[in-house]
């Protein structure tokens, strides 16, 4: 199953809550959204509203959707470019945080991106050298699920949620 599709099940069959931590300094992207940034341009927002509705749809349904960022240091241009461009998110109703890399550090923060859904399932996300999303490795052991909670547990509290004041970041 191509792992894009795999996590797109996920996303349909979480029944409360979906909480992402993401630690790359990069994604792939679609270059021309990020060429826009650097002219200066303004968000291509038709391109982002099918995401927008998804999380509209979401928080209608009373679930939650939150994830953590971590800012490298220094930080990266795609995190300058997300740091400028997480604000309709956060008003579709995602809840957004970011925490700084020394911080995740202390807190011994794993180096892989995963999403935890519903408290029993965990989604590690791998990824290839172009940053492409290449497998998703999912499983819903007691063990492995209670670490992933652990993990989140530690860094929420550290994380500060997404503002205005992140904005101007380049």
């Amino acid at each position: 199953m191509n792992p894009m599709d795999e996590l797109n099940e996920l996303f349909r069959t979480f029944r409360h809550s979906s909480w992402r931590w993401e630690c790359q300094g990069k994604y792939a992207v679609d270059e021309a959204r990020l060429q826009r940034w650097r002219d200066g341009l303004p968000p291509d927002l038709d391109a982002k509203e099918p995401w927008l509705d998804f999380i509209r749809g979401v928080v209608s349904e009373g679930k939650t959707w939150q994830r953590v960022r971590m800012l490298t240091e220094p930080l990266t241009e795609y995190l300058r470019w997300m740091l400028e461009n997480t604000q309709p998110n956060v008003d579709a109703g995602e809840d957004i945080r970011w925490v700084q890399q020394s911080t995740a550090q202390q807190l011994a923060m794993p180096g892989y991106d995963f999403y935890l859904f519903d408290d029993r399932l965990v989604a590690i996300m791998h990824f290839d050298d172009n940053k492409l999303l290449t497998r998703v490795e999912t499983s819903d052991d007691e063990d492995v699920v209670a670490e992933h909670r652990a993990y989140r547990d530690k860094v929420w509290p550290h994380a500060r949620p997404h503002s205005a004041e992140f904005t101007g970041t380049r």
